[in-house]
This record gives C-alpha cells, sequence and structure tokens, in this order.
C-alpha cells in the first residue's frame, strides 16, 4: 500500500508560501500526517493538493516532484532566485506556453508570416552600437518617435499605446495580475516582474499586472530587446542597483534607451539646479517611466554626479509609499479580460472560430470565456 512521502507534503507547503499555521488551521491533524500517527482522508488529501497545486498523487512519491522552471532565468532580484517558482508563476508559464503552442500552429496553418524582429540579433554581437541599433529597431517596428510618450497625459495611456503598438507587430501581449482569472491567486512582483516567450511564429510578452504601471512600460521594452535575441526566460527588476547580469544590464539599457531618449533628457534638465529631483521627476513624467529609471541615466551620462544621484535616490524613497502603489486595470471585467488575452490572441481565436478552424466550446476554454461572456467580449471590447 502506498505510503505519503512526509518530505513531500513539507516540500508541497513551503513551494506554496503557506504558514506552517496556516497548514494547521486548515488542517487541525498535518503534523501527524507527518509522523504517520494518523492517516488523511481522501478528501483532505485532495483539499491539501489543490491548496498546495500538486496532484494527489505526487503526495506519495518516492521522490520530490520536480517543478523546476520550465524556461531560463533572467531573474537578478538580489542574485538568488528560487530553486523552485512558485505555483503561481510554474502555473502562468505553463499555461502562456499552451497558449503559444496553439498560436503557432494557427498561424503556420493561415500562412502568417514569421515576425522578422524576433531573433534579427545575435547575443555574441551585442555592443553599445548593436543597443542603438536596436532601440531603432523598436522605434521602426512600433512606429513611435522619440516623444511619443509626452503626448500620453497618463502612464496607463502610454502603456496601452506600447501594447497596441507592440501587438500590431503580431507580438502578443499579456498583461495579469492572477493565475488566469482566479483572483485568490496573485502573482508576486517580487518573484518577477515578466517573462517573454521567443517563437518567430507567435512570440508572446507577459507583463506582471500588479507591477506599477510605470514598470510594466519598461518592463514591456526589456522583454522586446529578449526577442530581438531570441531569448526565452524570466525577467525581473528593472530599478535593481545591484544586478551583475550582463543580459539584463544590457536589455534594461536598452529599455531605457528607448523610453528616456538622450535628446529629451540633455535638453530638459537642469543641470545648475542645486536640488536634482524636480526635474528628474519631471522628465519621468514626460517620458511615463520610474523615476530610478531617468536618475540611472543622467548620472551614466554625466549630467550628475554620485552624489547628486544619491541625494534624488533619498528624496525619491520618501516618496515611494504612494508613488510605488501599483495601478489597478479595475471595475470593467470584460477590459480587464482584454489585457489578460491580448489583441493578437483575441483576434486570432476569433478569426479561428469563424472560419470553422476552432469549434465554439474549445473557444471557450481557450479563453476562459463562458458562452454569453465570449460573445459579449468580442461585441464590445476585443
Amino acid at each position: 500500500m502506498a505510503m505519503l512521502n512526509p518530505e513531500v507534503l513539507e516540500w508541497a507547503v513551503r513551494r506554496s508560501g503557506l504558514s506552517g499555521e496556516q497548514v494547521v488551521k486548515a488542517f487541525p491533524k498535518y503534523r501527524a500526517w507527518l509522523d504517520g500517527s494518523w492517516k488523511p482522508t481522501v478528501k483532505q488529501l485532495r483539499d491539501f493538493a489543490s491548496k498546495t497545486h500538486v496532484s494527489v498523487s505526487e503526495l506519495f512519491g518516492s521522490e520530490l516532484p520536480d517543478y523546476a522552471l520550465q524556461i531560463a532565468d533572467f531573474r537578478t532580484v538580489n542574485d538568488t532566485p528560487s530553486q523552485d517558482p512558485s505555483p503561481e508563476l510554474f502555473d502562468t508559464i505553463d499555461a502562456m506556453m499552451g497558449r503559444q503552442d496553439w498560436l503557432r500552429d494557427y498561424f503556420l496553418h493561415e500562412g502568417y508570416d514569421p515576425v522578422g524582429f524576433v531573433g534579427s540579433y545575435r547575443w555574441a554581437d551585442r555592443s553599445d552600437e548593436t543597443g542603438e541599433r536596436i532601440v531603432s529597431d523598436l522605434r521602426g517596428l512600433l512606429k513611435l518617435n522619440e516623444g511619443w510618450a509626452a503626448s500620453c497625459k497618463t502612464v496607463a495611456e502610454a502603456l496601452r499605446m506600447l501594447k497596441d503598438r507592440v501587438e500590431t507587430a503580431n507580438i502578443s501581449v499579456v498583461i495579469n495580475g492572477v493565475v488566469n482569472d482566479n483572483t485568490h491567486r496573485a502573482l508576486d512582483v517580487d518573484e518577477f516582474r515578466g517573462f517573454v516567450l521567443a517563437d518567430d511564429m507567435a512570440p508572446i510578452i507577459f507583463i506582471n499586472g500588479r507591477d506599477a504601471k510605470s514598470a510594466q512600460v519598461f518592463t514591456l521594452v526589456h522583454e522586446l530587446c529578449h526577442l530581438a535575441f531570441a531569448q526565452t526566460g524570466v525577467s525581473n527588476a528593472p530599478d535593481d542597483e545591484d544586478s551583475d547580469v550582463t543580459l539584463e544590464r544590457f536589455c534594461n539599457a536598452v529599455a531605457a534607451d528607448f523610453l528616456v531618449p538622450t535628446s529629451i533628457l540633455a535638453s530638459r534638465f537642469d543641470g545648475g539646479a542645486t536640488d536634482a529631483y524636480p526635474a528628474l521627476k519631471a522628465i519621468a513624467h514626460t517620458c511615463k517611466v520610474n523615476f530610478v529609471v531617468v536618475a540611472r541615466k543622467a548620472k551614466d551620462m554625466g549630467l550628475i554626479d554620485e552624489d547628486t544621484f544619491f541625494a534624488a535616490w533619498r528624496s525619491y524613497k520618501d516618496d515611494v509609499p504612494e508613488a510605488a502603489k501599483p495601478d489597478k486595470v479595475g471595475g470593467n471585467y470584460f477590459l480587464s479580460k482584454q489585457y489578460k488575452l491580448g489583441s493578437v490572441f483575441s483576434e486570432a481565436v476569433l478569426n479561428a472560430v469563424n472560419s470553422d478552424y476552432l469549434s465554439y466550446r474549445d473557444a471557450y476554454d481557450l479563453t476562459g470565456l463562458s458562452a454569453p461572456s465570449f460573445k459579449t467580449y468580442f461585441e464590445k471590447v476585443a
């Protein structure tokens, strides 16, 4: 008779992020399960597996299940990524990989052209000049000039414009702060800010929707840089001052140059001001980016010295409690759903249904929409 593996039980709890108190509250005999003095019922095992996001059969395995990250890890938070991704990150990547498989098959069937930007550069050939060329290529691909962000009244408007331009290039963009539609399974910004699934037919960029809008803007361009090299992986912390990872630093520099053009920073910064913070903050507002992105680039350009940078940083930190609050799509379910599905995927599903390539039942499963909601979504939003 199969026996529960206490080591797997403890691993499942650690991976889920639940505290010991939370587990014992939900399963009062949990500690007795561990020492074998009490056997859980089938229902209790199912509930435990559901709460920790593993299968019941894995609880009886002789070895720890393999839930290693499915894709490359570009994260640089404290340079110590977790041994295993959280269930939320793992399941989100899994869902997006399934979506990409469907999109690729559909686009190939319909004879779509590959996305030429994906893999247009070789990582081995990177240089400062390469970064400048990628920025120029992005402006051409997205049809955005240097001052595009200034025309947007809010960061949310800038994000929407940028997302729409990226999707016009047939690069799918997904912005979500939870696993699928499950509001009880929030995505942790401290764990990841975004990831990219490179593919010349169906590239997908995923942005953690729980992040601040200005950070989402930065992450979107950061992930586009990864696509230029056809690199698939999870990213984090565009504001990480301590990152020594060459890959992330390069993509951060490209994103900063795209979002904060040198000409705008040089012309709008008053180098003679005693306090640099107000000027840098105003430029960040114009470019719709986080203050740190502007301050760091000003330091790299020699517009401010290190002491001025840290003085401005301290002023910024005083504003962080309010400024760093994540924005919410909020309110409109269907508008929120449009961010979660993205225009590329939504249009592909609708076209596939209309051409009988895809059944309505399968379309409901792919989008997570009921029949009435599916109809409303495509009539009012997509």
